[in-house]
Order: C-alpha cells, then structure tokens, then sequence
C-alpha cells in the first residue's frame, strides 16, 4: 500500500481482504484515486457478483484516454475465482483489477495463491493497542483537533478497533470543544455512550479481580438503566463466564496461553484476563456459575423470576 500511495506503478491484478472494513475500503479508493479524476467514472468497474468473462472482459478494455483502468470485484464465488487463476498472469497491465473480499484471507484459494506469488496481497487487518491510539492522533492532527491520549484511550474503551466508527467520534467531539480546545476524557464521557459490552467487561472486570462492591454497584446502575434489557445483558455475562470456562478447559489441558488464543479464535489479552480469572475458580465452581448465568432467561420466561433480580442475584451468589 506505501508503494501504491507513493507512486509506485500500477498494474495487474490485486488482491485485498481483511477484518478492517474502514482501511479495505480506503485501501480501495487509494487504487481508485490513481486515475485521472476527470475521466474516473469513465476508467472505473465495480463488478457485484460477476461471471469469468464478466470481469476478463472489462479487465480487457483499454483506458479511455488515461493510463490506468480500476475494475474492483466484489461478491465473487470460488468458481469465479478460479477460473481466472491463469488469466491474471498474462491480463494487460494498463488495467488494475482489483479483488476484494472483506474477512481473513482464503489461505487455500488458488486465485489467493496466484496472486499472493504476484506479491501483490492486501490484508487490512484491525488495529491494536498503541496503533489504535496512533491512528486518532494522527486524524486529530490531520482535523486540526487537539486530543488528549488518556481520551483517545478512553474512546478505544468504548468503540474498539472500529476505525469509522473513532474517526466519526473524534470529528464529533471536536466541533463539541471548539476549534483550539482540547478533547479530555470529560467531553467523551459526556458525548460517547459506552456500549453495553463495555460496562459489562467492566463489572466483570472489578467482580473477578475481588472488588465486589465496587462490581455490584455498577451491576445495579446498569440493570436499573432503562435503556438497557437484562435479558440481554445476562447473555453477555454468560459469555463473559463460559470465555473463561473454556480458557480453564484449555490451561487443564497443558496448553499455554498462546496456544489456547489460537485454539479459540480470542485474541492474546482477553485471553490473558480470562486465564487470571480461571485460576482463582475450579472447574466445578465455574460450571456451577455458568449454569447460574444460562438460567437467567429460563427463569424469566417461566415466570420465577426478573431478569433484573436473577442477574444480581448470580452475580451476588458466585464472587
């Protein structure tokens, strides 16, 4: 991608997946934006679920008095795919055809693999901890919009590794302070809702590490939110209890840390939080509380009892 951007020439075939929907689909426009943009709609293809021949024969089209044609594929299958493993390596090179397939890359794919060879593979994969903080500084910076680093670390708490969905916050928040003012952790408190999975990793957080009272307290704000649905709200309690039930299974089994993010797909933190969790409950303890958590909605839909109530009274039985 630096070599695109930095004027590197432009040709051939392109293959660009990953789990980042905000830097594919800049990724995309990068390509785009190498045309001449008074004859872009003119040198540029967007196919949606094309046959072979579709696509060989609008890479085959000559620029309309430019250098370059973009034709980016979408929503292609494998047959597709296939049928041009051979094509891309002979396609006339005044054409960038442009594959792209949003998740992780397709390792077995034989088109991937044609065009992996190419070296000419893109996977836009999410950000992580210090990228995260780099890439808001650096669109603060490009908007004029002085950003504190404690609230850019409170906005990654709140939205993740959303980068649409951080930009679009920051913008906001900006014209909220002012052009010149800074951003703090008191203007996204006061303009950032933090999402329900948030304040419930936060409860957790406190309940496992053995800061009940600080837990319950938020447990009951949270639940006595009307904007909130306990049971939605035990299901992601579950989840949080059988995430760390499964690390246990695994830490029993002899595997490391390491091994056990890659056997379930976690990434390495959540994983480290969860193993910290798993060691200071036996297995027996946390099937017994996972058991507490799943009859929740049970409970609810026999008429035994609130949602609300079960789910504090879960939470007040088993930390």
């Amino acid at each position: 991608m630096k070599e695109l951007i930095g004027g590197a020439s432009v040709g051939g075939a392109y293959y660009f997946c990953g789990e980042d929907p905000y830097s594919l689909n800049k990724g995309v426009r990068a390509v785009i934006e190498r045309t001449n943009p008074d004859l872009r709609d003119m040198n540029t293809t967007v196919l949606r679920a094309p046959q072979a021949a579709e696509i060989q024969a609008a890479a085959e089209t000559m620029p309309f008095f430019d250098e370059l044609r973009v034709v980016v594929v979408q929503e292609f299958d494998a047959d597709t795919a296939n049928a041009l493993e051979s094509y891309i390596k002979s396609m006339p090179q005044t054409t960038a055809l442009l594959f792209v397939r949003p998740g992780k890359p397709p390792l077995a794919n034989p088109l991937y693999k044609a065009v992996l060879a190419l070296n000419r593979v893109v996977s836009f994969d999410p950000l992580t901890g210090t990228q995260l903080n780099a890439f808001l500084q650096k669109r603060a910076k490009d908007n004029g919009i002085v950003l504190d680093e404690s609230a850019a670390n409170r906005m990654i708490a709140f939205l993740g590794s959303d980068l649409g969905a951080l930009e679009n916050t920051l913008l906001m928040l900006g014209a909220y302070v002012g052009f010149g003012n800074r951003v703090t952790i008191k203007a996204v408190d006061a303009c950032v809702r933090p999402p329900s999975e948030a304040k419930v990793f936060s409860i957790m957080d406190d309940l496992w590490s053995g800061k009940k009272k600080d837990g319950m307290r938020a447990l009951l704000e949270l639940v006595n939110d009307p904007s909130e649905n306990a049971m939605g709200l035990a299901t992601l309690f579950s989840r949080n209890v059988r995430n760390v039930l499964n690390v246990k299974q695994c830490l029993l089994g002899g595997k490391t840390e390491a091994q056990t993010a890659q056997l379930l797909g976690m990434k390495p933190y959540p994983v480290q939080k969860a193993a910290a969790s798993a060691k200071k409950r036996s297995y027996a303890q946390l099937v017994e509380m996972l058991d507490a958590f799943i009859a929740i909605e049970w409970n609810q839909k026999q008429g035994l009892a609130k949602a609300e109530d079960s789910l504090v009274l879960a939470c007040q039985e088993h930390f």
